[in-house]
């Protein structure tokens, strides 16, 4: 996943523009992804539309450019505003909260746990001591703490991480917790255990003009 996000964001640097379309890639890696994410919850039968796909590419623009001050996404982010643009992001909102004041609240967030090694390491601590009954959790905590740079070292990558923490912590119960960190903490991380499955799309949108590729890890 990460070779066609780099060659995007060299081909950027190199022409000088921003590209107007979406990768065909990205959208199809989204479908993938998120409908494999989807499956057996009520999104799963939602059909997908074009809509979906444009809406969560000019909201990841948005917020790169809010939090970043240029609007050269990265796949991760992609996936992340096309996955909740899928339960509706009407007016530039996430979860009903318009993307400037949550980009506030991941600000915050990111100050109160003395920046983005601090939120790295403490969202997967809280996610080690989730009461899962599936047991996802607390694989995932120990996976993803191994290399804490994989969520901190990038300025742009730390602010999803953080903003899924805060998704996530809204979630009523443990398991829905879990649940809804895995899911986006993956876009990030490439391998996550949803459930009883360990997933790994880090291979998603690697070759240009190839399918996308979703394997099973350990």
């Amino acid at each position: 996943m990460k070779i066609l996000t780099m060659f995007v964001l060299i081909t950027f640097a190199a022409t000088g523009r921003v590209f107007a379309q979406i990768p065909a890639e990205w959208q199809a890696a989204a479908q993938a992804v998120i409908g494999d994410l989807e499956r057996d919850t009520p999104l799963g039968a939602k059909p997908w539309t074009g809509s979906k796909l444009t809406q969560g590419w000019h909201m990841a623009r948005a917020w790169r450019k809010h939090n970043n001050g240029n609007i050269e996404i990265t796949l991760a982010e992609y996936l992340t505003f096309v996955a909740l643009c899928r339960s509706g992001c009407a007016g530039n909102t996430i979860e009903g909260k318009g993307y400037v004041a949550m980009a506030e609240q991941v600000k915050n967030l990111k100050a109160q746990n003395g920046g983005p090694y601090g939120v790295a390491s403490n969202a997967d601590a809280w996610l080690a001591a989730l009461p899962d009954p599936t047991g996802a959790a607390a694989k995932n905590a120990a996976m993803w703490n191994k290399d804490l740079d994989v969520a901190a070292a990038d300025f742009a990558t730390s602010n999803l991480y953080a903003l899924y923490w805060l998704l996530a912590q809204a979630r009523p119960t443990p398991q829905e917790q879990a649940d809804t960190f895995a899911k986006f903490a993956i876009f990030v991380q490439d391998k996550a255990w949803i459930g009883n499955r360990c997933l790994d799309i880090s291979k998603v949108a690697a070759v240009i003009g190839a399918p996308p590729r979703i394997t099973n890890c350990h």
